[in-house]
């Protein structure tokens, strides 16, 4: 009996061991954006992820408008990793006028892990200065 105990927390704790840092991959964002695009590979902010896939979930606001101002236009998330040079996807969510926060929220598929992932937002410029911020997490 205290064989099969043993054996039993062996294993649940190699499980839980080696699936606690698959689970921990996860980075945080934020970000103003007056013009048209904000590149994390510019601003040196990289995320570590796992292979697989990964899901974005933040939100953003208009702050400031200019008189006249178009839109607002949807903001576009692109996941690339550096080293590839390939995109995962991009995720759309359109700001609202009225500067409420909009919920951004999608997944990116075909990661093949590492350090080096990056969020490349851009847009049509609208005239419009908007803030975010979220999670990249796998």
């Amino acid at each position: 009996m205290k064989t099969k105990l043993f054996s039993f927390f062996t294993v649940a704790l190699l499980f839980l061991v080696t699936a606690i840092p698959a689970l921990a991959a996860s980075g945080n964002y934020s970000f103003s954006m007056g013009l048209r695009v904000v590149d994390g590979s510019k601003n040196v902010q990289f995320y570590t992820l796992n292979k697989g896939s990964a899901t974005i979930k933040g939100t953003h606001a208009v702050v400031s408008s200019l008189p006249g101002a178009l839109g607002p236009n949807p903001l576009n998330y692109q996941l690339y990793n550096k080293t590839s040079g390939n995109s995962f996807g991009i995720v759309k969510a359109t700001p609202l006028a009225n500067g409420n926060r909009t919920t951004v929220s999608g997944t990116y598929t075909g990661l093949g892990g590492g350090t080096s992932y990056y969020l490349y937002i851009w847009r049509t410029d609208d005239g419009r200065t908007i803030n975010g911020s979220g999670t990249i997490s796998n």
